[in-house]
C-alpha cells in the first residue's frame, strides 16, 4: 500500500534515537483541550499519534485550535512526520457532537441497505473530520451482529447478515476515502459473536477458521479489498486459532489470518490496551511486547487516563521508557522494521492530506436525513394503526425512567456523546404533526399512573418509545423500560405500538406491534415520528 515510501521512511528513521522510534509506535490520549498536555510525549518521544475524544474538543473551533497547536509542536522537530489523529466518528459513536453530522449509525445504514447512502455518510465523516484537523476515522465497525444481545456493538454494526455487512463495510471504506480521510476497520477478527465487552473482560469465540471466514471475517476481507488503511484488533480469544492469547497478542491471528489469509498490507493498530481485557490479565510492558511480536504496528491507549487517573502521564512515560530499555537490551528486534512501516504509511497517506477545509453542512444534513428516513421500518402492525389517523388521540410514553439516562454521557468523551435523549427528539417532532389537544406525552412515572387509572377507558393509540445506547464499559439500563412495555401490552393489546429508537432485536422476542428506527440519533428519532404521523 505504501511500499514506495519505505526507502524514504528508512532514511528518516535512521536518524532517530531508540526513544524516538519507540514513541512513534504509540497512539496515546490525554485529558482536556490543551495541546500542552501532549508536549512532553511529542518532544521527548516523537509520539506517533493521539486518540482524541469529545473530552478534547466539543466543537469544530476547539478541534481546529487543538490540532493546529499539536501540529506546531510536531513541526519543531527537525525530522518529523504527522501525528495520527484518530477519532471514533462512526455514527453510533461520535465526536464534536452535536455540531458534527453523525448520521443514523451503521445499523440504520444496514437496515436502509443502500450502499450509496453508506458511502455518502462516510464521505461526510471524512470531510468533516478533516475540517476539524483529524486525519483518521476509527471506523467502520466491521463486526457482524451474530449475537444480537452484544452490549457494546449493537447499533455500531451494519447488521447480522455477513454478506450484507461486507457490502456496507466496503462502501464505508470507499466513502471515507472519497471524503479524503484514512479509514480503520474494527474490531478484527470480529466482536459481533460475543456477549462480553472487552472494556471489562476477554470474551471467547470458539469457531474454526473456516467458520470465521464465512461469517465474522467476511466484512474484513471486504474492507481489505476496498483498500482500507488500518485495521484495529479486538481483545477477544479465538481458541481454535490461538489457545493462549487474544487476537491483539496473537501472531497466528494477525500474521497468519490478517496478513496471509486476507492479504492486508496496511497498518495494524490495537484497540485500547488499557481496557479491562488486557490490563486485568497482562502487565503493560509484557502486553506491548507480545503485541508488537504478534504483528501490531501501533499500540493505542497504553496507560492513559481511562479512569481519570491523575498519574496517567507518569504511567505513559514509564511505559515508553520501559520499552526503550527492552529495545536497548535487544528484546525488541522488530522495532526498526515496524517504525519504517508506520512512517511510510504517514508519508503516503497523512502528510499530503488536506485539512481545515470548509464543508457543505446543508448537503451533509440532507445525506443524514435520507439515510435515517430510509432505515425506518414498520416491523409489525396487525391492526394497521400507522400512520396516525386525522384527529386520532395519541399517547406517547417515555418507557425509560429519567434516572436511567445518568450514564448516557461518558466523562472521557467516548461513545454516543448524546446529551439529549432520543425520546426528547421524538417527542419534539411528533408535536409538529399531531394537534396539541389530541396529544398526550408522558414520562415513565406519569405513564405508570396513567396505566393504572386511565388506560382502560382511553380511546387512543399508545406509542411506547424504547431506547438503547452502546456505551463503553457500561450498559444502558433497560429493565424498567421492558417491564413498562409488558404492562402496556397486557392492558392495551393492539392499541399499543412500540417505537424502537434502537436496534430491532428486542422485537424478535415478542409479538408486540413495532416500528423500528435502528438508531437512537436525533435524525432517526425525528424520522420515526414522521413515519408515525404519515408525513414522509
Amino acid at each position: 500500500m505504501f511500499e514506495r515510501y519505505l526507502e524514504q521512511a528508512g532514511q528518516l528513521v535512521a536518524n532517530w534515537s531508540v526513544a524516538e522510534k519507540v514513541g512513534q509506535l504509540f497512539i496515546l490520549a490525554f485529558p482536556g483541550k490543551q495541546a500542552e498536555a501532549a508536549r512532553v510525549l511529542i518532544e521527548q518521544y516523537n509520539l506517533g499519534g493521539c486518540y482524541l475524544s469529545q473530552d478534547n474538543a466539543e466543537t469544530f473551533a476547539e478541534a481546529r485550535q487543538l490540532t493546529q497547536a499539536m501540529a506546531r509542536i510536531v513541526a519543531q522537530r527537525a525530522a518529523h512526520v504527522p501525528l495520527l489523529l484518530g477519532v471514533d466518528q462512526e455514527g453510533a459513536w461520535s465526536v464534536l457532537t452535536p455540531e458534527s453530522t453523525t448520521g443514523p449509525g451503521n445499523l440504520a445504514l444496514g437496515a436502509a441497505n443502500q450502499t450509496d447512502l453508506t458511502a455518502a455518510m462516510y464521505a461526510v465523516f471524512g470531510e468533516q473530520m478533516r475540517s476539524a484537523g483529524f486525519n483518521c476515522v476509527l471506523g467502520p465497525c466491521s463486526d457482524v451482529n451474530l449475537k444480537p444481545n452484544s452490549p457494546i456493538i449493537d447499533t455500531r454494526a451494519f447488521g447480522e447478515i455477513p454478506e450484507q455487512v461486507a457490502q456496507h463495510v466496503a462502501a464505508a471504506v470507499q466513502g471515507g476515502h472519497r471524503g479524503g480521510i484514512a479509514v480503520c476497520a474494527k474490531h478484527f477478527p470480529g466482536h459481533g459473536d460475543t456477549t462480553g465487552d472487552t472494556h471489562r473482560e476477554i470474551p471467547v469465540v470458539d469457531k474454526s477458521l473456516a467458520q470465521l471466514m464465512q461469517q465474522d471475517l467476511l466484512p474484513f476481507k471486504a474492507a481489505v479489498d476496498a483498500g482500507v488503511d488500518l485495521v484495529m484488533t479486538s481483545h477477544i480469544r479465538y481458541p481454535q486459532l490461538d489457545a493462549t492469547h487474544p487476537a491483539t497478542l496473537s501472531a497466528a491471528i494477525l500474521r497468519g489470518v490478517l496478513r496471509d489469509q486476507l492479504g492486508f498490507g496496511g497498518i495494524v493498530i490495537s484497540d485500547s490496551m488499557n481496557m479491562g481485557a488486557i490490563r486485568r490479565n497482562y502487565a503493560p510492558v509484557e502486553a506491548a511486547l507480545l503485541a508488537f511480536k504478534a504483528g501490531i504496528d501501533m499500540i493505542m491507549l497504553s496507560e492513559e487516563h481511562y479512569d481519570h487517573n491523575t498519574a496517567y502521564l507518569d504511567n505513559q512515560l514509564a511505559m515508553l521508557e520501559a520499552l526503550v530499555a527492552e529495545a536497548r537490551a535487544g528484546r525488541f528486534p522488530e522495532l526498526d522494521s515496524i517504525v519504517s512501516r508506520v512512517v511510510a504509511f504517514k508519508l503516503a497517506r497523512l502528510q499530503p492530506m488536506a485539512l481545515y477545509q470548509d464543508f457543505d453542512l446543508s448537503a451533509h444534513l440532507d445525506v443524514e436525513t435520507q439515510a435515517a428516513q430510509a432505515a425506518v421500518k414498520i416491523l409489525r402492525d396487525p391492526a394497521q394503526c400507522l400512520p396516525l389517523k386525522p384527529g386520532q388521540q395519541v399517547v406517547v410514553i417515555q418507557t425509560t425512567p429519567l434516572a436511567d439516562y445518568a450514564n448516557l454521557m461518558n466523562p472521557r468523551g467516548i461513545g454516543p456523546n448524546q446529551a439529549v435523549s432520543a425520546f426528547d427528539y421524538f417527542a419534539a417532532e411528533i408535536r409538529l404533526h399531531v394537534e396539541a389537544d389530541r396529544l398526550l406525552i408522558l414520562d415513565h412515572g406519569a405513564a405508570q399512573a396513567w396505566l393504572l387509572n386511565q388506560a382502560s377507558a382511553a380511546d387512543a393509540l399508545v406509542l411506547a418509545v424504547t431506547e438503547n445506547y452502546p456505551l463503553p464499559g457500561e450498559d444502558f439500563a433497560q429493565t424498567a423500560s421492558r417491564d413498562l412495555v409488558a404492562s402496556l401490552r397486557r392492558e392495551l393489546g393492539v392499541r399499543l405500538m412500540v417505537v424502537g429508537l434502537r436496534s430491532g432485536y428486542e422485537a424478535l422476542a415478542s409479538d408486540v406491534p413495532y416500528l423500528c428506527a435502528y438508531s437512537s440519533r436525533e435524525c432517526s428519532a425525528r424520522a420515526a415520528a414522521r413515519v408515525c404521523a404519515g408525513v414522509l
